[in-house]
């Protein structure tokens, strides 16, 4: 398998890994670890997408449907009564691998590496709600800090029996010196 440049256009017969040209302002360009102008006659070109080893990039998921085929994803969840030890973790990496109907919903099939105790990649399916893009840090961070201050506010929304500062006391929040 060859690494095609970016942008490439066409491949040249018989030229291996060197052959990557592209037509672009009225001229030819060659890709010798950067696009150069060249002048001489190209050999026999085959488009680049019907090369035998250009692969199509795979379109950044916006989290909306199922993800392509191809896409590493977050896993969102299954419906937790039906949850197995097996299955993955929420919050896991997964790579779609296929999509198909089950009845009269799609699915996508991906893979996972299950939890130690099973110590080999599996296959799962799961259907639109299952898969989330990628979280950032800075995505992680904010919904620790949203899920806490959810629960901080229903410790205060709860303390009918007592003062807000008990409420607060009795649910284990303490002030925490500065290091």
């Amino acid at each position: 398998m060859i690494n095609i440049p970016e942008g490439t256009q066409y491949i040249e017969a018989g030229c291996g890994n060197k052959g990557f040209r592209k037509y672009e302002k009225g001229q030819w360009w060659f890709f010798e670890g950067f696009w150069r102008v060249v002048d001489w006659k190209m050999g026999d070109l085959t488009p680049v997408s019907s090369h035998p080893d250009y692969v199509a990039p795979v379109a950044p998921w916006n989290g909306e449907g199922l993800p392509p085929v191809g896409t590493v994803c977050e896993f969102a969840g299954f419906n937790p009564e039906e949850t197995l030890p097996s299955d993955p973790m929420i919050g896991d990496h997964v790579t779609v691998i296929a999509h198909f109907k089950s009845g009269s919903i799609d699915v996508a099939a991906f893979t996972f590496f299950a939890q130690p105790e099973f110590e080999y990649l599996q296959v799962a399916q799961g259907a639109y709600g299952c898969f989330r893009p990628i979280r950032t840090p800075e995505q992680i961070a904010a919904e620790e800090r949203e899920a806490g201050i959810a629960e901080i506010r229903q410790i205060l929304t709860s303390s009918a029996k007592g003062s807000i500062e008990s409420a607060i006391w009795d649910a284990g929040y303490r002030k925490q010196e500065a290091s």
